[in-house]
């Protein structure tokens, strides 16, 4: 029992570890620090023009360290790529925020402002010089010699005014650029160029993919995935870096797009993985609340440990995936999260498409099931301390919230109203987030969810337990069981605690379903003893394997 207990350690530290690492298509290690990474999110957004975004990615900036003068010579210097417009709003809204948060008491950093310089000899070769060290070329292009006038302007103003700026460095203004043109369309030639700009002024490999992988996600999987077909070109390579956790499992982190947002997931290998062989595969969906580093990773990894390939993956708006508004819950999106993830194990070189199953777990497993309902590319189905997110968010565990159901829904209404007016986001939270909020002879979820989740039992960082307080009109209209019979003639199993708060949940399925059906009952467990104790987690991975291993031929 210990050393199970000390292999979870492992592999919990492990995830952390993968967490901060872009494996496969996207990049490898996370070798930007947050600084760096907050001016890829500035100057995409800025290149966007959205300035709510904008507004966003600049208070994570000053957040992280960014100087107000850093920050402003992003914007200054992003003029020549994004155009005035952009460039000017943006610096109206650096204002505008620093004014904000002076008002509060926070008195962000002025930083080092531009040195003046001196020319030695004409503007037009200081530019050309620079313009040279960067690019590695003193060849002209066409549209220079077609309009001398623009080349002129490119040397004197863009490499000799501007790069001539000791705000920023070479390799920091390369970020800001190549960000920038990632994000905006019709700019293919010049990202390309830029791309090998960033890799002559010394951004090694690694950082173009982490600038690659922030993109698809602060922007859109496309944008991403045409800086990663840009990178794999020119550094002859797909990218790729599997990592060791136990037992000769290795993960790998890759993106796949649910429509325009970029979905972020571990792939689990199986010891002894050959890639010319075909694997039967398993996605892993995780709760409301988590993230893939958790619980859905503990069952990912101990998936591979038993010969398949799995997939735990953050879904749109949380962990590490795309999605704007963070925090959003919008059970439409969920669901098609196990499309895409569907779609990407299917066109998997390693993984057999008549062989995928699925597993959620607590909400993750309402949102399988209904995804499954209509997907027949799903062949087995399982699920994990199953809720139905939309009749619990109705009428909450066990119907204590049932009278209530109307003034929330007011109070939703109300929330819409003012943000619409301009005033922030509201955010509440999945579990309490301290003891002392935990009311007298709580039990079961309401207690355990602390527990799990803001203790280091379970805690990540990308777990932050909050979600958007208006996302309840769209949950509240959800119901994950009410065509659970669809799923047959395919396979269903539900595990669950017998201590369980929420077996109702997977009892209601039971008795809905089709068959074949199987609900298993993991005597003394409750609900979030089925996250991560070792000796009610075994008997479940033993159940899963068995099932999947019977359904996944």
């Amino acid at each position: 029992m210990r050393m199970k207990i000390f292999e979870k350690k492992i592999i919990t530290m492990l995830l952390v570890l993968i967490s901060g690492h872009c494996a496969t298509v996207y990049g490898q290690e996370k070798v930007l620090d947050a600084r760096q990474e907050s001016i890829v999110f500035i100057a995409s957004q800025m290149a966007l023009g959205e300035q709510e975004v904008v507004k966003t990615a600049v208070v994570q900036g000053l957040d992280a360290g960014l100087s107000v003068n850093e920050i402003k010579e992003v914007m200054i210097q992003l003029y020549a790529y994004a155009g005035f417009p952009r460039s000017l709003n943006a610096i109206a809204t650096l204002e505008n925020i620093i004014k904000e948060r002076k008002s509060k008491g926070i008195n962000d950093r002025e930083g080092k402002a531009a040195s003046a310089v001196v020319f030695d000899s004409s503007k037009f070769q200081y530019g050309k010089d620079v313009q040279t060290k960067l690019t590695g070329s003193t060849a002209t292009g066409a549209p220079q010699r077609f309009a001398p006038v623009i080349d002129t302007f490119l040397k004197e103003h863009l490499f000799a005014d501007v790069f001539s700026r000791d705000v920023l460095d070479y390799q920091t203004r390369e970020i800001a650029t190549i960000a920038a043109l990632a994000s905006m369309t019709g700019v293919e030639g010049q990202l390309r160029s830029h791309l090998n700009v960033g890799k002559n002024v010394g951004l090694t490999e690694a950082q173009l993919r982490r600038i690659a992988f922030l993109i698809a996600v602060k922007v859109g999987w496309q944008q991403g995935n045409a800086v990663t077909g840009n990178l794999d070109s020119m550094f002859k390579s797909g990218g790729t870096r599997l990592m060791a956790t136990v037992n000769g499992v290795t993960v790998e982190k890759v993106t796949f797009p649910n429509r325009k947002i970029a979905i972020v997931a571990n792939v689990f290998y199986p010891a002894g993985f050959e890639k010319g062989r075909k694997y039967p595969a398993i996605l892993i969906g995780h709760p409301a609340g988590g993230v893939k580093e958790q619980t859905a990773g503990i069952y990912a990894q101990q998936l591979s440990e038993k010969g398949f390939i799995t997939l735990a993956f953050d879904a749109s708006y949380q962990g590490e995936s795309g999605g704007e508004p963070r925090f959003l819950e919008d059970p439409a999106i969920r669901v098609e999260d196990f499309r895409a993830a569907t779609d990407y194990l299917s066109i998997h070189t390693s993984v057999d498409p008549e062989r995928i199953g699925v597993l959620g777990i607590c909400a993750g497993g309402g949102f399988a099931i209904k995804a499954a309902e209509t997907e027949h590319r799903l062949k087995a189905v399982a699920t994990v301390s199953m809720v139905d997110l939309g009749q619990l968010r109705r009428e909450g565990l066990a119907g204590v919230l049932k009278p209530q159901m109307q003034q929330r829904l007011d109070a939703v209404a109300q929330q819409r109203t003012r943000e619409a007016n301009g005033e922030p986001i509201r955010y509440v939270n999945y579990v309490f987030n301290t003891p002392d909020e935990i009311p007298a002879g709580a039990t079961g979820m309401y207690k355990e969810g602390y527990d799990y989740y803001r203790t280091p039992r379970g805690q990540h960082p990308n777990s932050q337990n909050k979600y958007v307080f208006t996302s309840l009109d769209k949950l509240m209209n959800f119901t994950a069981l009410d065509h659970v019979e669809m799923i047959a003639p395919r396979p269903l199993l539900l595990i669950a605690g017998k201590n369980a708060d929420s077996r109702y949940f997977s009892d209601k399925a039971y008795a809905s379903a089709g068959g074949p059906k199987e609900l298993f009952e993991v005597t003394g467990a409750s609900h979030i003893d089925l996250y991560d104790r070792p000796a009610y987690v075994s008997q479940a991975v033993a159940r899963l394997s068995e099932f999947f291993n019977k359904h996944l031929k």
